[in-house]
């Protein structure tokens, strides 16, 4: 059975270390971004919601000149 050698051994720790901060960095690019999106979303639902609001506004406004005609 082989037997690592030292130099092999810090090299696999050295890729090791490597990958782990690599996807360390990557998974914090990628909590960002979802804060980034929900933060984008809820702007989006208060903005559906005051168009929904205008629109039933204006649906009333039009009921309104149909009752007085």
């Amino acid at each position: 059975m082989d037997t690592l050698s030292l130099y092999q051994i810090l090299v696999l720790g050295a890729g090791l270390i490597g990958t782990y901060i690599k996807l360390t960095q990557e998974v914090g690019k990628l909590k960002s971004r979802v804060i980034h999106l929900e933060k984008q979303n809820d702007e989006l639902t208060v903005t559906l919601k005051q168009l929904a609001a205008d629109i039933a506004e204006i649906k009333l406004i039009l009921a309104r000149k149909q009752i007085d005609k």
